[in-house]
C-alpha cells in the first residue's frame, strides 16, 4: 500500500499545472465572457471549471501523498500544503456558486486566482529554493577579482565553496533538505546525508560525492541529476583535490600539493582575460537575429555557450549605410565581421567604428584607404585585420599602431612599404604581418587552386570527377593518393572517372605566376552499406541526427553543426559496431566528422578498427592517432580514411577517441569540447 502511495505522490509535478492552467482560462472566459464579441465563452465556462476542480483535487491528493516522502522544509511545505487543499476546496465552492448564478461568483473567482497564485510561488519555492520568483530580479554578485596571492587563499572557501553553492544548494538547503543532505552549511557538508558521509577525507575515489558525480548521466543517482548545470571538468578536479588533501575547511593552497593539472587550472585564477571573450555580453535577441538572417544577412553563433556572433556581408555591392546600420541590434555580441569584396568605402567604414567588440575584421578587395583607416578609434579588441588588396599605404599603417591587441594583419597587394611595416612590427612584438607571396620568386601573382567538380562526394560504384579554372593555358597536375601534385604528377586532360577512394590534389601552373595552393578533396567510395549499426553511447539529445542511421546513411552533413546530419558527443567517447549482413572482404574504413573550434568541436584524438566474423570476437587491425588543432579555424568537413591488410568479416567495429576537453589556448580551455560525426563507410 505504501508504494502504490508513493507512486501516487510521484504524479504530483504532472497533475499540478493542469488546475492553474485549466482554472486560469476558466476566469479568462468568464471575465472577456462580459464583452458583446466573446459572450460565448460564458456558455463554457462551468464545463471548464469542473475539470479545474477535479484537477485541483487530485493535485492536493497527489501533493500530500509527495510529502510523506520527506526532504522539504516543514514550514513552507506546510503552507504550500494547506493553500492547495483551499485551491481545491474553493474551486467546489465556485462550481456551486456558477450554478447559482452568484453575485459574489466573481469576486470569489478573483480570490481562488490570489490563492493559486501563492500555492504555486511556493510551490516554486519548496523545489528550487525560497528566492527561485525574485532571483531574475537580483542583482548578480560581481565575479571576484583575480587574486593577488594564491598561495594564501583558502582551498575550500575560495575555489570548493563557490562550486557547491553553483551546482548544488539548490537541491540541499533548507528549504530543500533532498537525502537529508544540507550543503549550504559546514555542518551540513560534515554531517552527510541518508547515505551516509559526502566525503572520506583524503580519499575522492572512496568519496559518495564523487562517486555520484562520475555516474553516467542517465543514472539516477548521478550528482548533479540530469537537466541542472553539470560539473565541468576543472571542478571535479579542484573538488578531488580538496579532498585527498584532507577535505579541510581552513587549509591554504601553499600547504596542499599541487598536480600538474590542479596548477592550470589554478592559474586561471590568477589571469584576466583581456580578449572580448572575457566580457560579461548577453544573448542577442533571437528576434533580431531571424530577422537579419531573412534578409539574406548570414549571422552564426560562434560558441554553443557564449553569446558573440560572426556576420558575413561578403560579396555584397549594395552595400551601404541602411544595411550597416541593421547591425546596431547586435553590435554588442558583434565580434566578427567579414565586409570583403563589398562596396565598401571610407565613408561607410565610419560605421564600423560603432562596432566596439570586434575581434576580427576582414576588409580585403574594397575600395577603403588610409584616410577611412584613421576613423577607426574605438576597436580595442580587434586581434585579425585583414586589408588584402586595398589602398592603404604607409600613413594608414602608422594607425593602426593604437590597436594593442592587434595579433594578425594581412597586407598583401597594398602601397605599404617594408619600412613602415617594420616600425610597427617593432612597436607592436607580438604583431605577425602576412604580406602575401614573394614576387621576385613566384613572379607577378600566384594562381587560384583549381575547382574540383563532382556530383557528390560519396559513392558506390563509380564517379566522374572534373577540374575548373577561369583562367586560359593553365597546366593542372593531380594526385589520387592524397601526397603532394608537382609537374611530373598526372596531368589533367578532361574528366575522369575513379572506382575507388580517391583523396585528390590539384594544382595549377603557368608561365610566369606562382603555383596554386592545391586544392584538396576526399572522395569516399562506400561499397557496402551495413544492414544495421549499433553505438555503445547514445549522442547528445540536442545533436542526435536519425540516431545511429545518420552514420550509413551516405547523407554528408555541412559546417553547420546544427543542420540535423551530425551525431554530437561532448566529452566522451564512443563506439559503432557495423553489420554488413555477410562476411565481406574489407579493407578500409573512412570517417567523416566537423571542426568548429569557435563551438568546441574537434577532430577525434584518434580511431581504432576492429573486425569479427561472428560480432563476439573482434581483431583490432587498425590504430590511428590525429594531432588536436594548435589554433582557430574556421569550420570544416574533416575526412579520415584508413586502410589495412584485407580481411574477411562481416561485422567492423569502429572506436572513436574524443579529445574530452578544449585545448589550453582556447577561451574554453579545459572545458568540455564535442566530437561530430555523419558517416562512417566501408571499403
Amino acid at each position: 500500500m505504501d508504494t502504490l502511495i508513493q507512486l501516487f505522490g510521484r504524479f504530483h509535478p504532472l497533475i499540478l499545472h493542469l488546475p492553474i492552467g485549466i482554472l486560469v482560462l476558466a476566469f479568462l472566459m468568464e471575465w472577456m465572457g462580459n464583452k458583446a464579441n466573446y459572450q460565448t465563452l460564458k456558455s463554457a465556462t462551468g464545463f471548464a471549471l469542473q475539470i479545474g476542480m477535479w484537477s485541483a483535487i487530485f493535485a492536493a491528493l497527489s501533493g500530500y501523498a509527495l510529502s510523506l516522502d520527506g526532504g522539504y522544509e516543514e514550514t513552507l511545505l506546510n503552507q504550500h500544503q494547506w493553500l492547495g487543499i483551499a485551491t481545491a476546496l474553493l474551486s467546489v465552492v465556485l462550481l456551486l456558486l456558477h450554478r447559482r448564478k452568484s453575485k459574489i461568483f466573481m469576486p470569489a473567482f478573483t480570490v481562488l486566482m490570489i490563492v493559486l497564485g501563492i500555492t504555486g510561488h511556493l510551490g516554486g519555492s519548496l523545489t528550487h529554493g525560497s528566492d527561485f520568483l525574485m532571483a531574475p530580479l537580483q542583482e548578480e554578485a560581481a565575479p571576484p577579482p583575480p587574486m593577488d596571492n594564491l598561495d594564501e587563499a583558502v582551498v575550500f572557501a575560495q575555489f570548493v565553496q563557490p562550486i557547491l553553492k553553483d551546482k548544488c544548494v539548490s537541491c540541499h538547503n533548507p528549504s530543500k533538505v533532498k537525502g537529508e543532505l544540507l550543503m549550504s552549511t559546514l555542518e551540513g557538508l560534515q554531517k552527510g546525508g541518508k547515505s551516509g558521509a559526502l566525503f572520506v577525507a583524503g580519499d575522492a575515489r572512496a568519496s559518495l560525492m564523487m562517486q555520484r558525480a562520475h555516474l553516467p548521466l542517465e543514472d539516477k543517482k548521478h550528482m548533479p541529476p540530469k537537466g541542472k548545470r553539470q560539473l565541468s571538468e576543472s571542478e571535479i578536479s579542484l573538488l578531488e583535490w580538496w579532498i585527498n588533501g584532507g577535505g579541510d575547511f581552513e587549509k591554504q593552497v601553499a600547504a596542499m600539493e599541487q598536480p600538474e593539472d590542479i596548477k592550470t587550472i589554478l592559474a586561471r585564477y590568477t589571469q584576466v582575460d583581456n580578449s572580448v571573450w572575457g566580457l560579461e555580453v548577453e544573448e542577442a535577441s533571437a528576434n533580431k537575429v531571424n530577422a537579419l538572417q531573412q534578409m539574406g544577412i548570414k549571422v552564426e553563433k560562434l560558441a554553443a555557450e557564449r553569446p558573440f556572433l560572426a556576420v558575413s556581408l561578403s560579396g555584397r555591392q549594395d552595400l551601404n549605410a541602411s544595411l550597416l546600420k541593421k547591425l546596431e541590434g547586435i553590435d554588442e555580441q558583434l565580434i566578427h565581421l567579414d565586409l570583403s569584396n563589398t562596396s565598401l568605402d571610407d565613408q561607410l567604414l565610419e560605421m564600423v567604428n560603432d562596432l566596439p567588440h570586434l575581434q576580427k575584421l576582414s576588409l580585403q578587395k574594397t575600395k577603403i584607404t588610409s584616410v577611412g583607416l584613421r576613423q577607426l578609434r574605438n576597436l580595442d579588441y580587434l586581434e585579425n585585420l585583414n586589408l588584402y588588396d586595398t589602398a592603404i599605404d604607409d600613413e594608414g599603417l602608422a594607425n593602426l599602431s593604437q590597436f594593442k591587441a592587434l595579433r594578425k594583419l594581412y597586407l598583401w597587394r597594398t602601397n605599404v612599404s617594408p619600412t613602415a611595416i617594420a616600425s610597427l612590427e617593432e612597436q607592436q612584438p607580438r604583431l605577425r604581418v602576412n604580406t602575401g607571396v614573394d614576387e621576385s620568386i613566384f613572379g607577378s601573382s600566384q594562381l587560384k587552386p583549381p575547382l574540383i567538380v563532382a556530383e557528390k562526394d560519396i559513392f558506390k560504384d563509380s564517379l566522374e570527377v572534373a577540374f575548373e579554372i577561369n583562367f586560359k593555358n593553365v597546366d593542372i597536375f593531380y594526385t589520387l593518393d592524397g601526397s603532394a601534385p608537382d609537374s611530373t604528377a598526372q596531368r589533367y586532360e578532361g574528366p575522369f572517372v575513379i572506382n575507388q577512394t580517391a583523396d585528390i590534389q590539384v594544382i595549377a601552373q603557368k608561365k610566369g605566376w606562382g603555383t596554386s595552393e592545391p586544392a584538396h578533396q576526399l572522395f569516399a567510395r562506400a561499397r557496402y552499406q551495413p544492414t544495421k549499426i549499433a553505438l555503445n553511447k547514445k549522442p547528445n539529445d540536442r545533436y542526435a541526427g536519425k540516431g545511429a542511421k545518420s552514420l550509413c546513411d551516405f547523407k554528408k552533413g555541412t559546417t553547420s553543426f546544427t543542420e540535423g546530419n551530425w551525431l554530437g558527443f561532448e566529452k566522451e567517447h564512443f563506439t559503432a559496431t557495423l553489420d554488413l549482413g555477410e562476411p565481406k572482404v574489407v579493407s578500409r574504413v573512412i570517417l567523416s566528422t566537423l571542426e568548429d573550434t569557435n563551438s568546441w568541436i574537434f577532430q577525434p584524438k584518434g580511431m581504432t578498427i576492429s573486425v569479427s566474423s561472428d560480432g563476439r570476437n573482434f581483431k583490432e587491425v587498425g590504430r590511428h592517432s590525429y594531432p588536436m588543432t594548435e589554433s582557430p579555424k574556421p569550420p570544416e568537413v574533416k575526412t579520415f580514411s584508413e586502410s589495412f591488410e584485407e580481411q574477411q568479416a562481416r561485422f567492423v567495429r569502429v572506436a572513436v577517441k574524443s579529445n574530452l576537453v578544449n585545448p589550453s589556448w582556447h577561451p574554453g580551455a579545459g572545458q568540455p569540447c564535442w566530437v561530430f560525426v555523419d558517416e562512417i563507410m566501408v571499403e
